[in-house]
């Protein structure tokens, strides 16, 4: 009888097991919607996982390139300010461009401008002709590359640096056909200086900040579809 007895306890305590399990496994889901009647495969998270393992567990994947706009979205582009009044002496010439870029905005433009800036000097300081080449017009790119060559023959370099832009003005714009060339002016401070090839400062001076004030225009065929601009002048004042 106690065999029985005993028997029963540990056919109770599986049966109480099982039930505990149950209820924890219950009790630790998420309220709401489970997706229980979607078809699992179109579930882009766990195609995602299922393909690329734990690693890819935080990645959204996206598929498919870029959503087709909205025509609202669309008007909403289209209004978008070209980023002067009408008012301005540029207006005309800008919203010509933008007759040919509908993506086109003055704020735009001298975001890039600013990005632009950075990028080509850096570049000529260090001598990268490569990139030089591809943002350049042929005449700018000989003078910075005769530059480029004379501080090499002296065997000097530059320890240049860019220490802050303090604004970008649009100074002159104009559109002959489809060629459209937009001024900036461009005023900063940076440390200026020239050492030769054992260290020794030929010229300038890395502890003083110096203003500048540069002038530089971009051209570029706005009826084409590419959105780049090639520096085509250089000035500082």
């Amino acid at each position: 009888m106690q065999d029985s007895d005993n028997l029963f306890l540990i056919v109770m305590a599986f049966v109480a097991g099982f039930i505990i399990l149950q209820l924890r496994r219950t009790l630790g889901r998420k309220d709401g919607y489970d997706g229980k009647d979607e078809d699992r495969s179109d579930s882009r998270f766990d195609d995602n996982k299922s393909d690329h393992g734990p690693a890819a567990d935080n990645v959204i994947p996206i598929k498919g390139g870029k959503p087709e706009k909205s025509e609202f979205q669309s008007r909403v582009d289209e209004s978008k300010e070209i980023g002067v009044p009408k008012s301005s002496p540029f207006y005309d010439t800008l919203e010509k461009i933008r007759s040919f870029d509908r993506s086109f905005t003055l704020p735009d433009f001298i975001d890039g401008a600013e990005y632009a800036y950075g990028m080509i000097l850096n570049a000529f300081w260090e001598g990268d002709l490569k990139t030089l080449r591809t943002f350049l017009s042929r005449d700018v790119y000989s003078e910075f590359e005769e530059a480029i060559n004379d501080m090499k023959e002296q065997g000097h370099q530059f320890h240049n640096r860019i220490d802050d832009i303090e604004k970008i003005e649009l100074e002159d714009a104009s559109i002959d056909g489809s060629m459209a060339e937009l001024t900036l002016r461009y005023r900063g401070h940076m440390t200026i200086a020239i050492k030769d090839k054992d260290g020794n400062l030929v010229q300038g001076d890395e502890e003083n900040v110096t203003p500048v004030v540069d002038v530089w225009t971009f051209c570029r065929d706005v009826r084409r579809g590419d959105p780049n601009w090639t520096l085509v002048s250089t000035g500082s004042e």
